[in-house]
């Protein structure tokens, strides 16, 4: 049997021991394997976790959390999309760039500048807050915008709740920012609220 026909036949269960590898001198393998899954029932659970979280279930260490944390960063990396759209033409074509916003656990918010022609010239993670919220800086966003020689911009955050829907700070934070990039000449064409799920665009909906 071959590796990759191998590795296709492993369960969960076994992945987990593989990655823990028995390191512990408190606990088994297999009972930790076990834990581990009890405790975190999703990989999208699991990757919104921090190593102080890892380090809760018994006979994991800071050494053990860092290799783990690695794992799922490796597992980000190999599943970003990795020919991301020339020019956004749409809701669509922005959201790859911003898929690093869904695993996340805090509020992070992050703007796409984009040149006459709106082809990507940056994707910028401008501010970051924590679980329920972040406050976003009208100057710093359009401070950056001039610097990359923007004439377009998508601005994008993440709900850790999973809510899809904009809160009622999350629309008149969109304005403001429509209103402060019309004085400069500069068009903020969307506004993406990111879930685990999926994603709502203020473009789509009629909201800009």
């Amino acid at each position: 049997m071959d590796f990759q026909s191998s590795c296709h036949q492993w369960t969960q269960s076994q992945l987990l021991s593989y990655v823990l590898n028995g390191a512990s001198r408190y606990q088994n393998v297999d009972d930790m394997a076990a834990e581990f899954s009890n405790q975190f029932k999703s990989l999208s659970h699991l990757m919104q976790m921090d190593e102080k979280a890892l380090c809760s279930i018994k006979g994991i260490g800071p050494t053990k959390a860092k290799q783990i944390m690695a794992v799922l960063a490796l597992h980000r990396a190999w599943n970003a999309p990795q020919d991301l759209p020339q020019t956004i033409k749409k809701s669509g074509d922005a959201m790859p760039h911003f898929y690093a916003l869904q695993a996340l656990s805090h509020e992070e918010f992050h703007v796409l500048y984009l040149n006459r022609a709106h082809v990507p010239l940056t994707c910028q993670q401008l501010f970051k807050g924590g679980i329920t919220g972040t406050v976003t800086d009208v100057r710093v966003v359009m401070k950056k915008a001039l610097q990359w020689g923007a004439t377009a911009m998508i601005v994008a955050h993440n709900h850790p709740s999973g809510a899809l829907y904009p809160s009622e700070n999350d629309k008149r934070m969109t304005k403001k920012l429509v209103s402060a990039a019309k004085t400069l000449d500069l068009t903020v064409l969307d506004h993406l609220i990111v879930t685990r799920s999926g994603y709502f665009s203020f473009s789509d909906q009629g909201l800009m």
